[in-house]
C-alpha cells in the first residue's frame, strides 16, 4: 500500500506542477496583450495611470474565463471555490501595485519622451504584477489551501474523484 500512496504523491505533484504551467502560460499571453493595450491606450488617452486601468477592466474577463477553461478545469470544486476567490484576490492587488508604480513613474517621467515614459511604465506594469504573481505563488496560495485543509492526504481523495 505504501508504494501506491507514493505514486499518487508523485502524481499529485505532477498535476499541480501542470496546473502552475498552465497558470503560467495563461500570465504569458495575457500580459503581453494587457501591456500592449497600455502603451496603445496610454498614447491615446496621454495618461498611463488611467490606461492601466481601463486595460485591467478590458482583459480581466477574459483572463479569468482562460483560468477557468485552461486552469481549473481538472480542480474539484470546491478547490475551484478557492482558486476564483485566490484569482480576484491577486487580480485586485496586480492592478493596484501596478496602477500606483504606473502613476509613479507616470510622475517621474512627465517631462520625458514618449520611449522613455513607455518602457518606464512597462517596467513599473511588470514590477509591480511580478511582486502580486510571486506573492500569489509564496504566500496567498499556502495561506489559503492551508485553512481550507488541503493537505497531501485530502489531495488524494480530490484525485481519487477526478475521472480520468
Amino acid at each position: 500500500m505504501a508504494p501506491r500512496r507514493l505514486g499518487r504523491t508523485v502524481s499529485i505533484r505532477t498535476d499541480e506542477t501542470y496546473k502552475k504551467l498552465r497558470y503560467a502560460a495563461v500570465s504569458v499571453v495575457f500580459v503581453p496583450i494587457g501591456q500592449i493595450l497600455i502603451q496603445i491606450l496610454g498614447l491615446w488617452l496621454h495618461n498611463y495611470t488611467a490606461a492601466s486601468l481601463l486595460q485591467a477592466a478590458v482583459i480581466t474577463a477574459p483572463n479569468f474565463f482562460a483560468n477557468k477553461h485552461f486552469v481549473w478545469r481538472v480542480t474539484s470544486r470546491e478547490n475551484v471555490r478557492s482558486q476564483v476567490l485566490v484569482f480576484w484576490v491577486a487580480v485586485m492587488l496586480g492592478v493596484a501595485l501596478a496602477t500606483l508604480f504606473t502613476h509613479l513613474a507616470e510622475i517621474a517621467t512627465v517631462h520625458r519622451a514618449g520611449l522613455i515614459r513607455g518602457t518606464a511604465v512597462l517596467a513599473a506594469q511588470l514590477l509591480g504584477l511580478g511582486i502580486v504573481w510571486v506573492g500569489r505563488f509564496l504566500i496567498l496560495d499556502r495561506w489559503l489551501f492551508k485553512l481550507a485543509g488541503d493537505t497531501p492526504e485530502h489531495a488524494d481523495d480530490v484525485v481519487g474523484e477526478l475521472p480520468i
